[in-house]
Order: C-alpha cells, then structure tokens, then sequence
C-alpha cells in the first residue's frame, strides 16, 4: 500500500472521527428531536388510508406518493433539470447522422454471452422497478436507468452498429423522451382538465379528491392498487428517463466522421 493510499485513509478516518464528535457535543447545534416529527408522521399516516381519502395517495410506498403526490410540482422541475441538461447536450450536435461500419467488433464473445444472459434480466428489472414503484422500492428514474443500462451495455459490448441495426436513432430517442414528458404533462392535468368540463373544482398535480375538489384517479385495477396517478407518472417518467440517458450516451459515443458531418464538415488545424 502506498504512502498516499495511507494518508487518505488515515485523514478519512479522523474525519469521521472529529465530526462524530463535534456531534455528540453539541458543536453543530441543536439536533432535530429523535421522534417523527408531525410532517413526517402525517404522510406515514395516510399515504394509504382509504378510511381519509382527501389525505391519501392511496400508495402502500411513500416515499412514491411524497415525490410524486404531495410533493409533485417540486419532483417535475426537478426533473426538468435532468432533461434541460440532455438537450443542452443534443443540440451541441442537433442535425447529425448515425452511420454504421464505423465500430469495433466490440468485446470478447465470452462478455458478450453473457450479456445476451443478463439483457433480459436487466430490461424485466427496469420494467418491474417502474410499474411497481408506487408499490415497493423504486419509481419512474430507477426503472428507466435500468434500462438505460441495458442500451450502454449493449453498445458497449457489441458496438454502436449492433445498437443501430436494431433501429435504435437519436431520432427515435428523442421521440421516446418526449413522448414521457408529454405523458407527465397530460398525467399532471387531467383532473384538472376533467374539473373543467364538469364544472367542478380541481388542482394540478391532483391525484385523490381533495376538500372542495372531489374528483380522484382510478386507483384500482381489478385487485391492484395503482395509487391513481402514481403509476402513471412513474411510467411515463420511466420512459422519458431510459430514452433520455441513452440520448445522451449516443451523442457523447459519436464518432469523428460524424461529428464531422453535424459540424458542416469543418476543418482541422493543428
């Protein structure tokens, strides 16, 4: 082990040390009572509680139902965020081309056995981690990073042609990515749009009925519960984030020739 490696650890460690111990006391000041405070108890509370429906989700994950529900307007720019930062780097290259025959034969056959055995695996995740995050663990972004993973890693492995050849394009990406965020959009308006129409009152980003908005989403499908916009929200996101990442893994992988190309065939100097 090198001196360095040493230094690192030892300073890590001492780290740890001297803030635990400022902590314990008191140089950080007051710390928060150890008991859930009010807020915190009242979405335990009712994030399923059909007995009170204008404060409930009707979602058996609360975490799902804080980020998206009782929380949703802040969890969409939050998300914006994400996807301002992919078009930023889209439009760096807007207009480009993807051409084949420009790869490598990618990795050994041996990686790519055992990728085609994990593909699957890893697309069924991504799937069940987003339909079932209003459910258990998980949600829209962890599903939809899973299978982002699956296109970098099948690139990767068997190169930007194989990806291509099975007609995945920027094109196509961004169509994917839009669709999610239009999905999110609509999802987030509906009642809203519905309240509307028959004259009663409703709130963006509503999902249950509320005190003076008695409109509420479907949340049961035959013996499922669905948490009315939860699970849409988190497929949708599911979509827009999985063709998002992997917009942007497209872009940053291109090759000189087509960079070339989307640069107008500029010039190099020395």
């Amino acid at each position: 082990m090198r001196t360095r490696e040493v230094v690192i650890a030892v300073s890590v460690a001492a780290m740890v040390v001297l803030l635990a111990y400022a902590i314990e006391v008191g140089g950080l000041g007051p710390i928060a009572p150890q008991r859930i405070r009010d807020l915190a108890a009242t979405y335990l509370i009712n994030t399923y509680n059909p007995w009170n429906i204008t404060l409930s989700s009707l979602s058996l994950e609360a975490v799902t139902a804080i980020v998206w529900d009782y929380r949703g307007i802040d969890t969409f720019f939050e998300t914006s965020v994400l996807f301002v930062a992919i078009v930023g780097v889209t439009s760096l290259l807007r207009g480009f081309r993807e051409k084949t025959g420009l790869s490598s034969a990618g990795l050994s056959e041996i990686v790519k056995t055992s990728t085609k055995v994990l593909a699957p695996l890893i697309l069924v995740a991504g799937v069940a981690i987003a339909l079932h995050g209003h459910l258990t663990p998980g949600g829209g972004f962890q599903g939809g990073s899973f299978i982002a993973v699956l296109f970098i890693l099948l690139s990767v492995t068997f190169s930007l042609d194989y990806a291509i050849s099975y007609g995945i394009s920027s094109r196509k990406l961004l169509a994917l990515r839009s669709g999610g965020l239009i999905g999110i959009l609509v999802t987030s308006l509906a009642l809203l749009i519905a309240s509307l129409i028959l004259g009663v009152n409703s709130y963006i980003f509503q999902n249950m009925a509320r005190e003076g908005a008695p409109l509420s989403m479907p949340s049961w499908f035959l013996d499922r519960p669905t948490g009315g916009t939860l699970i849409w929200f988190n497929t949708f996101e599911a979509l827009a984030v999985a063709a998002g990442i992997s917009l942007a893994f497209l872009v940053l992988s291109l090759r000189e020739e087509e960079v070339e190309e989307a640069l107008g065939q500029v010039e190099w100097y020395e």
